[in-house]
């Protein structure tokens, strides 16, 4: 991986800390180097933990389609990402196709993820609200709709990045990099990182607010209601239903909150970087370089934390697939052996 110092500096030379910087960018180097194994060692089996406890339930629920992308998004992105920086690091030349395929996926992933934490919260909210509706206004087929509707207008608005991104190579140093086509420098720049940031963080991070509060208010409500009739449902049930909703609700309050956390940062980064310009071999520029690559780890974090709170959601999955696996044993010891 190269040293990010590049990127955010200018031709101005520094005449100050000649040496200084070059420890802070040294360490900045290192965590870059090695942060996206971290992740990838804690994220990838979370995840796949994850897809297989959902492939084990019974029967296939709405809510399902969601965890199950989920975790699957997360993986490929993360694969995506250390794709990104340990091909060009060891020299090998992916290519211009290789390097766009790659841009495009790498941002399309990252920004799915995000939207299908608003499918889930949506999906959660219609529960809360019209419990007795949910199961014909949001079925296991209405889910993939709207997955499906969320794609296609993400796949649309990265495809630009096919003509956007640039390879470059330097044969003297055998250095590879992917970089923005100098032709649509302004447009990335000054246009593309304000509609990315709004698209990958801001819209989703304020749907999630605004569903969740809802949601805690549908469940609040729902509380009343329940206790103010008091009818043919037992205490345990209304406890066990609560505690349920409870369980969801603090769950998606978690992804809000982690989302607007660990994406701010680097969406700031983002934003400012037209405007920062340290000197050269600076030591303004090492910190810059060492934040940059703090605010890198917090975003790419969220891949490797959402399959820490989707079991809250799947608490009765142990019990389902036993269930499943006890009837299935049953069915085949009552079939007739054929001849």
């Amino acid at each position: 991986m190269k040293a990010n110092m590049s990127n955010y500096t200018s031709n101005v030379p520094s005449q100050r800390n000649p040496e200084g910087w070059r420890r802070v960018d040294d360490v900045a180097y290192e965590i870059e180097t090695y942060y996206l194994w971290v992740i990838v060692a804690l994220g990838f089996p979370g995840n796949c933990f994850t897809i297989i406890t959902i492939i084990k339930m019974c029967p296939a629920r709405s809510l399902t389609v969601y965890i199950a992308l989920l975790a699957i998004v997360d993986n490929m992105a993360i694969v995506n990402k250390l794709l990104m920086f340990v091909l060009p690091d060891r020299g090998v030349q992916i290519g211009l196709s290789g390097c766009r395929f790659l841009g495009f996926s790498g941002n399309f992933l990252i920004t799915y993820g995000n939207w299908l934490l608003v499918g889930l919260s949506i999906e959660r909210f219609a529960a809360v609200w019209f419990p007795f509706q949910i199961g014909k206004i949001w079925t296991f087929r209405k889910s993939l709709s709207v997955v499906i509707s969320i794609t296609i207008p993400l796949v649309a608005l990265f495809l630009h990045l096919f003509w956007t991104m640039d390879y470059s190579y330097v044969a003297h140093s055998k250095s590879v990099f992917c970089k923005i086509n100098e032709k649509y420098l302004y447009f990335m720049v000054h246009i593309w990182y304000w509609v990315n940031v709004l698209v990958y963080a801001v819209v989703p991070c304020v749907l999630l607010l605004v569903f969740n509060l809802l949601i805690i208010a549908g469940i609040v409500k729902s509380t009343k209601d329940r206790r103010s009739l008091n009818r043919n449902e037992s205490s345990t049930d209304r406890s066990s239903s609560t505690d349920r909703q409870r369980q969801i609700t603090i769950m998606l309050v978690i992804s809000a909150i982690t989302l607007v956390v660990l994406t701010t940062p680097r969406c700031v980064l983002l934003i400012m970087s037209p405007y920062l310009n340290p000197a050269n071999k600076s030591m303004e520029g090492a910190v810059l370089y060492l934040i940059d690559t703090i605010a890198y780890i917090l975003c790419d974090s969220t891949h490797a934390i959402n399959f820490t709170y989707i079991p809250s959601v799947l608490d009765d999955s142990g019990t389902n697939s036993l269930t499943c696996l006890c009837v299935a044993n049953k069915l085949q010891q009552h079939q007739p052996h054929s001849t």
